[in-house]
């Protein structure tokens, strides 16, 4: 997956997994929408990397447990009237749009409360270990 090298601090991710996630699996611990006179969004996720490692009990091996808080301003067009928080995710994708001035960011839902907005400038605030039920170390 190519990195949004246009979030602020996009760096502190990929130095801790060596790559950008997918975010697939990725609890929504906290999400802070839209409201009037506010255009930002702020999402903390909780992600891993999954391994090809197999557990005595069938389960892929999952490590590299991570918080990471994200910021986003000017936010416009945006699509979250299910999103919430508790929510699980089936990725996130952070692309440029056709305007260079904003991106678009899509939370695809396994729970069918996929969400979607546009925003003008954001970044990754937070890179923070955890542990395997996401409890900051």
């Amino acid at each position: 997956m190519e990195p949004p090298t246009f979030l602020d601090k996009h760096q502190a991710l990929l130095d801790f997994f060596g790559y950008w996630p997918s975010f697939r699996d990725a609890n929504v611990l906290s999400y802070v929408a839209p409201a009037p006179g506010r255009s930002t969004v702020d999402l903390t996720l909780h992600t891993w990397e999954m391994t090809s490692e197999v557990d005595a009990k069938g389960y892929f091996v999952l490590r590299k447990h991570v918080l990471v808080a994200f910021h986003f301003a000017g936010v416009h067009d945006a699509s979250l009237e299910r999103f919430h928080s508790g929510n699980i995710l089936f990725g996130m994708d952070i692309t440029r749009d056709g305007d260079a001035n904003s991106f678009h960011v899509e939370l695809d839902s396994v729970m069918d409360m996929s969400g979607s907005f546009a925003a003008r400038s954001g970044g990754v605030v937070s890179v923070l270990p955890c542990t395997s039920d996401g409890k900051a170390i």
